[in-house]
């Protein structure tokens, strides 16, 4: 496969085009992106705050506050801005410098304060301290699965003692035509940038990959931190199935 490095491609599409890359619609597109449209953009990350509480205290804490929140992967803000909304403190991290300094002037246009942002690595370094409140949507399918279940625990070390955990994952494909697409893109050389010219993108435009997870490895890693009960639930975005994981640390005795 030509376009390999998930983190560099992860940075065209914070330099060209960020909202696109943080929310596939043509409506986000650079090129299509009005004063209404960005408006709906952030519209959807508050309604999806909002709902993804609403299942904590239905599902896991009926009485959950957010003090200090972390979202990774976080784009360009557009769940880090209603995070901020409702909790002290929240620290978005993403691998793309672009799309860091992209977050940090909408957030700096709402005047919100109480935001810091953190560039990530696989060890995420970067990090200090615990959060309450960890959480990533439609991020870690962008990552080599080996990668992305190391980034993982390493997110789990910095999840406070009855904290609160919300985190997606793709696990498999269910479409027809579209099946081929992952082993063409892998195996035959510059497939990728003749997809993009057959989609009407420019020929060097940045890849998303889409990569599917082993769920029975993913349970093991919450069990190992001491989790004994979630709530799950499954997405489909365009025939890639994924699934929601809520769960609580449990508080140290």
């Amino acid at each position: 496969m030509l376009n390999s490095n998930t983190d560099k491609e992860w940075e065209k599409f914070g330099k060209d085009d960020p909202y696109f890359g943080v929310f596939a619609h043509d409506n986000f597109r650079r090129i299509n992106l009005t004063d209404e449209n960005k408006e709906e953009f952030f519209k959807s990350g508050v309604n999806y705050i909002d709902a993804v509480l609403e299942k904590i205290r239905q599902h896991i804490d009926q009485a959950f506050t957010i003090k200090k929140a972390l979202d990774f992967g976080c784009g360009v803000g557009r769940l880090v801005i209603p995070l901020a909304n409702v909790a002290k403190e929240v620290t978005g991290v993403d691998v793309s410098d672009s799309m860091l300094n992209e977050a940090k002037k909408n957030c700096e246009a709402r005047l919100i304060k109480n935001v810091v942002f953190v560039k990530s690595d696989d060890s995420l370094s970067l990090l200090n301290g615990k959060y309450d409140f960890i959480h990533s949507f439609i991020v870690f399918q962008h990552i080599p699965v080996t990668r992305g279940e190391q980034i993982f625990k390493n997110l789990l070390a910095h999840l406070e003692s009855d904290g609160v955990c919300v985190v997606h994952f793709t696990y498999a494909r269910n479409y027809t035509i579209k099946k081929l697409v992952p082993f063409v893109k892998k195996y035959i050389p510059f497939s990728s940038n003749l997809i993009n010219l057959i989609m009407g993108r420019k020929f060097f435009a940045p890849q998303m990959q889409m990569n599917c997870y082993d769920v029975n490895r993913l349970f093991l890693t919450i069990q190992k931190a001491n989790v004994f009960e979630c709530y799950t639930e499954f997405t489909n975005h365009g025939g890639e199935l994924g699934i929601v994981v809520y769960f609580k640390k449990p508080k140290i005795a």
